[in-house]
């Protein structure tokens, strides 16, 4: 479920009054929970209940990305209950109602779940950012990473004891190297990451060569790696081609740790990719012509 910025209003129209309303020209955003409004959390609790007699498993992610503080500045309803609490109109003030909103809404899912928490975890946000991280306790939250791999939030994040899932952008988004669907030219995350790039997204070098984290056991706490697919330019035509075979060279990197490099595992992905495609109908990108795949080691530049 993705909160704070997205609006769960959309299948409870009694109660649309929890929605802020369109956020300022220029935002692109459709708007904000409304956090001054206490239905909010009946209705946050309502979506809790649905999700979780839909879903099992022992995680559940709570969204957290993209908070606008300017929509709720905009928005007079909770201006007015930031003053009533003394929150001021600041930075530190909106990180406050935003942490207010975090815990009331732990607690309606805690209730949801007779009582019990589940792996919560979350994206990176403002409110991972070193100043605010005392808001989180990584006893109960596992961050996914989506910053660039340069960024300084993840080496806090492990030295601070969070367990990390790491989607940084600058490798593993999906839908990055395409058209801008808002604006011109190509979208911000350009270029596109093939999937050599994706395979090479090895999480203990990014923090022992990036960051100067050599000690196993801050990379241990990195858990894991998804790549990301985001659906404002992916549907049903292309989804599938946008998604394999990259994510194979990322199940591989994360399954079984190679110390080699996407060379040596060409051939086996691209094996892989043609089983997937001729016996389980998974129609992913080429990655090579057909001669390629029947003439394995010999389909090479010389120079690789």
């Amino acid at each position: 479920m993705e909160s704070t910025f997205r609006c769960p209003s959309a299948g409870y129209p009694v109660k649309r009054e929890v929605h802020c309303g369109p956020c300022p020209l220029g935002t692109y955003r459709s708007g904000q929970m409304n956090l001054a409004n206490p239905n909010l959390y009946d209705v946050v609790e309502d979506i809790y209940l649905d999700m979780l007699d839909s879903f099992t498993g022992s995680a559940f992610h709570i969204g957290g990305d993209e908070v606008n503080f300017n929509c709720w500045n905009t928005t007079s309803e909770i201006t007015d209950y930031m003053a009533k609490k003394g929150m001021p109109r600041t930075e530190h003030g909106f990180m406050e109602l935003w942490n207010e909103y975090q815990e009331k809404a732990l607690e309606r899912f805690q209730r949801a779940n007779g009582g019990k928490l589940k792996d919560m975890i979350l994206w990176t946000s403002h409110m991972t950012e070193p100043e605010f991280l005392k808001y989180l306790d990584p006893s109960i939250y596992t961050v996914q990473y989506w910053e660039s791999s340069t960024n300084k939030q993840l080496p806090n994040l492990v030295k601070q004891g969070f367990q990390v899932i790491m989607s940084n952008y600058d490798d593993l988004y999906l839908d990055c190297g395409f058209g801008a669907w808002v604006g011109e030219g190509n979208n911000w995350c350009s270029p596109y990451k093939g999937w050599q790039k994706i395979y090479m997204n090895d999480p203990k070098k990014i923090l022992a060569e990036k960051h100067g984290i050599t000690d196993p056991a801050l990379w241990s706490k990195i858990v894991g790696g998804e790549t990301a697919l985001w659906t404002e330019q992916a549907g049903d035509q292309n989804a599938l081609t946008k998604i394999f075979p990259r994510t194979y060279a990322l199940a591989e990197r994360y399954w079984s740790d190679p110390t080699t490099g996407w060379f040596a595992a060409e051939p086996r992905l691209v094996y892989f990719n043609s089983i997937m495609e001729k016996q389980r109908g998974v129609y992913g990108n080429t990655m090579k012509p057909e001669w390629c795949v029947q003439s394995q080691g010999i389909c090479k530049l010389n120079n690789l």
